[in-house]
């Protein structure tokens, strides 16, 4: 699955906004909005809090794609 659909699957998911979401990544709004419409990719940094935040939320990522 692309980062970019992972990230609002997760959202979604978890029923955040995106302005909840890019608080708890420690990031903008606007920059989880660019993630999520394919405009910017996320850097390996943001990739591993991202992956960390889904760890502690539970979300098994690997499940996404089914």
């Amino acid at each position: 699955m692309e980062i970019s659909k992972a990230i609002k699957s997760v959202r979604k998911k978890l029923k955040m906004s995106q302005t909840e979401m890019a608080e708890a990544l420690n990031v903008s709004y606007t920059t989880i909005n660019r993630w999520e419409n394919g405009k910017v990719e996320p850097s390996k940094l943001a990739i591993k809090s991202f992956i960390d935040f889904c760890e502690n939320n539970f979300i098994d990522l690997s499940d996404l794609n089914r």
